[in-house]
C-alpha cells in the first residue's frame, strides 16, 4: 500500500511546527492596550492547547489507496472514503488529487454514527477512539483536523478541532452509548471537549456560542451554520441523556443569538451572513519599522469577553486569511499592509505606541465570493492619541465596511445552501428544544420566518438560486439522532 507522510503532501506543513511560537510584530503591552480602549486590562489572548506530534501521527497520514471503501452521504454529496486499519480516510474537494485520502473529523463522526448499530464495532470503539482522539486538559476527547487541509481558516502552524465536527462525533457516540451503556463515558468526553473554553483553544465562547473554527490570532469568529449544526446535535444528546446542563447551555446560546441576530443578517441585501467576521485589507502609513501594534476587540454584548491580539508577521502568507497579520512592510519607511478582521459583534481598534494612519477601501459585494472585494472608494482613518497610545477604530461613518460577508452562491450546483440552512435549523431548534422556554422559541421562530420572507426580496442578479428548504432539512436529518421533523411544512406549521 502506497502512502504519503504529511511532509510529502503538497498542502501540508511540517507537523513539528504545529506547536511552534508564531513570528509576531514587536508586541505591545496587551494589558495596557486593552485598558486604553476598554477601561480594563481584562482582555483575552487565546493560549491554545495543542496535541503532541505523537498524538497527531496516525491521523496525519495521507493515503492513496486502502481496503475496499464504503460510500455515505455527507452534506448530501457522495463521500468517497476508504478504510485503513478500521479507520476512515476521505477524499476532500480542495486537495490536489481526488485519489488522496485524509482523516476528517466530520467523516469520523458520521462513520461512528453509521456503524453504531454493529456490536463488534461498539466493542472496538474505545480503542479506535484512543487512536484518533486527543485528551484535552478538562478530560474531553477532541478530534483534531490534521494540518493538511488548504482551507483559508485552517492555514497556519496550529492544528484545531471544531464544534461542528465534534457535534457530528457526539451524535455517533451518543447513539452508541444508547445501545451500550459502557460507552456513556466516551460520549461525555466528546461533549466535554466541545465545551472547552475558547481561551484555551476550545470551541466554547464564554458559554454563549459554539465556534466552528476557534481562531487564535483574531476575534472569535462565530460561523452561523456550524454553530446551529452543533446545537442541533447537542440538543439530541441532551434529550437522549436527560442532560439538563447541556439543555441550559443551548438555551443560553439561543438567547445570545436572539439578542445579536442582526450580526448574521445583511439588511441591505436581504440575505443571511455566513459569519459575523470579514478580513479587511488596510495600509498603515506613518509607521516605523520597530513600531508596536495590537488589535483590541471591544465586545458589544456584555456576555462576550474583550480580546487583545498581536498581529502575526506573515510576509510569506503562511497564516490564515482570517488571522490579524502584517503581510507586507517597507524596511525603509516602515509602511505596512495588514489584514485586520472586522466583526459585527465587536468594535475593532488598532493600537500603537506611535501615531499612524489607516487607508482602506470599502468592501465590495459579489454574491459568489466569500470575502469582500475591496473595489470601492478609498478612506483614510487617522489615529488619535490617548495617553501614550495612538488608536484608530476600524469603522467608516461615510461608507460601507462589510463586517460579516453574506452567504454566497458558490456551491457546486450554484445554489446558496447556508442561507436556507440558517432558517431551517432555527425553526428546528425552536420547534423541538430540549428546554422549556416558549417565549424564547417564539422569538427564534419569528426571526427565522422574517429571514425566510425576506428571501423573496433578495435581488442581486440573474441566476442566483437558494437551495430548497426541504433538501436542507433532509441534510440536517442525516446523522441526527432524532428526526422530529420530516418535512419543512411541519416546521412552518
Amino acid at each position: 500500500m502506497l502512502f504519503y507522510r504529511l511532509r510529502e503532501f503538497l498542502f501540508a506543513t511540517v507537523l513539528a511546527t504545529a506547536c511552534s511560537i508564531p513570528v509576531v510584530v514587536r508586541a505591545m503591552d496587551l494589558g495596557e492596550a486593552c485598558r486604553t480602549v476598554t477601561g480594563s486590562a481584562a482582555c483575552i489572548t487565546p493560549k491554545p492547547f495543542q496535541p503532541t506530534d505523537e498524538q497527531m501521527r496516525e491521523i496525519s497520514t495521507v493515503y492513496d489507496s486502502g481496503s475496499p471503501g464504503f460510500e455515505f452521504s455527507l452534506y448530501g454529496n457522495d463521500q468517497k472514503t476508504i478504510v485503513v486499519k478500521d479507520l476512515p480516510f476521505a477524499s476532500y474537494w480542495q486537495l490536489d488529487s481526488r485519489n488522496k485520502y485524509v482523516f476528517h473529523p466530520m467523516v469520523w463522526g458520521r462513520y461512528v454514527f453509521n456503524n453504531a448499530d454493529n456490536a463488534d464495532f461498539r466493542d472496538k470503539l474505545p480503542s479506535l477512539s484512543d487512536r484518533v482522539g486527543v485528551s484535552t486538559p478538562g478530560g474531553g476527547l477532541a478530534f483534531f483536523y490534521p494540518n493538511v487541509f488548504p482551507l483559508n481558516r485552517m492555514t497556519g502552524p496550529e492544528v484545531m478541532f471544531s464544534a461542528i465536527s465534534q457535534s457530528e462525533a457526539l451524535a455517533g457516540y451518543t447513539k452508541a452509548a444508547l445501545l451500550d451503556a459502557r460507552l456513556t463515558g466516551l460520549a461525555e468526553r466528546v461533549k466535554n471537549a466541545m465545551l472547552m473554553d475558547h481561551r484555551e483553544g476550545g470551541t466554547n465562547l464564554n458559554g454563549v456560542a459554539l465556534l466552528e473554527f476557534p481562531l487564535f490570532h483574531s476575534n472569535p469568529e462565530v460561523i452561523l451554520n456550524g454553530w446551529l449544526h452543533a446545537l442541533l446535535k447537542l440538543s439530541d444528546h441532551a434529550v437522549a441523556m436527560n442532560d439538563k446542563a447541556s439543555a441550559e447551555l443551548i438555551r443560553k446560546n439561543l438567547q445570545f443569538f436572539v439578542r445579536n441576530h442582526s450580526a448574521w443578517f445583511d439588511e441591505k441585501r436581504n440575505i443571511t451572513r455566513y459569519s459575523d467576521t470579514s478580513p479587511v485589507r488596510v495600509n498603515i502609513a506613518g509607521a516605523e519599522s520597530a513600531q508596536q501594534f495590537a488589535v483590541i476587540y471591544k465586545a458589544k454584548d456584555a456576555e462576550l469577553p474583550n480580546y487583545a491580539i498581536t498581529p502575526v508577521l506573515d510576509l510569506k502568507r503562511e497564516y490564515s486569511g482570517f488571522d490579524n497579520r502584517i503581510i507586507k512592510e517597507s524596511k525603509t519607511s516602515g509602511a505596512k499592509t495588514a489584514s485586520i478582521n472586522c466583526t459585527s459583534l465587536y468594535d475593532t481598534f488598532l493600537v500603537s505606541d506611535k501615531p499612524f494612519s489607516l487607508t482602506l477601501r470599502e468592501g465590495g459585494y459579489d454574491p459568489r465570493r466569500a470575502t469582500p472585494d475591496p473595489d470601492g472608494p478609498e478612506h483614510t482613518i487617522e489615529s488619535s492619541q490617548t495617553g501614550a497610545s495612538s488608536i484608530a477604530e476600524l469603522a467608516l461613518s461615510d461608507g460601507e465596511l462589510i463586517c460579516g460577508f453574506p452567504t454566497n452562491f458558490s456551491k457546486a450546483n450554484g445554489k446558496n445552501y447556508y442561507h436556507m440552512q440558517h432558517i431551517v435549523a432555527l425553526l428546528y431548534l425552536a420547534k423541538h428544544p430540549p428546554y422549556d422556554d416558549p417565549q424564547l422559541n417564539e422569538q427564534i421562530e419569528e426571526i427565522a420566518r422574517d429571514w425566510l420572507k425576506r428571501t423573496e426580496l433578495f435581488d442581486q442578479g440573474e441566476g442566483l438560486e437558494f437551495e430548497s428548504p426541504q433538501k436542507v432539512l433532509d441534510g440536517i436529518n442525516r446523522g441526527k439522532l432524532f428526526n422530529q421533523a420530516k418535512s419543512f411544512d411541519e416546521l412552518l406549521r
